[in-house]
């Protein structure tokens, strides 16, 4: 029941995020939008950062994103508030999992422009390492 109601939500989240405005312009910078031959990425970094998906991903590390209050303010392929899943991958990597996770649950400012990342003092560290590692993945 609880894996229904997860899959329900991440496709109520996916279905908003589509929004389906013809409005909307594509940012060039943006590492969602990969135009066939352009690219200067390895094919195997694209074609694994492009599958990785909270909407389809079974991994821990998303039903500790959805659990959580990480969606507020972050998105996988774009900034909202904090910044892309895709650009902490980028900046980024396995040896900063115990300092990102330390962030989590303290919180901080002045890496990503002037919003604050709200504490989170309850995770436990664990907990927030598993989403720093799924999060990595999006490289």
């Amino acid at each position: 029941m609880a894996k229904r109601t997860i899959i329900i939500l991440c496709l109520a989240f996916l279905l908003w995020g589509c929004g389906g405005s013809s409005s909307t312009q594509q940012n060039p910078d943006d590492s969602s939008a990969v135009i066939k031959g352009t690219s200067t990425k390895p094919d195997s970094t694209i074609g694994k950062a492009n599958t990785i998906s909270i909407a389809t991903s079974s991994d821990k590390g998303v039903d500790l994103i959805v659990k959580n209050d990480c969606r507020n303010c972050h998105r996988e392929r774009e900034k909202l508030i904090g910044p892309a899943f895709t650009a902490i991958a980028k900046r980024y990597g396995p040896s900063d999992i115990d300092t990102l996770a330390a962030k989590i649950i303290k919180g901080g400012s002045g890496h990503w422009g002037d919003a604050s990342m709200s504490p989170h003092p309850s995770m436990q560290v664990s907990d927030a390492k598993t989403i720093i590692k799924f999060i990595l993945q999006y490289k």
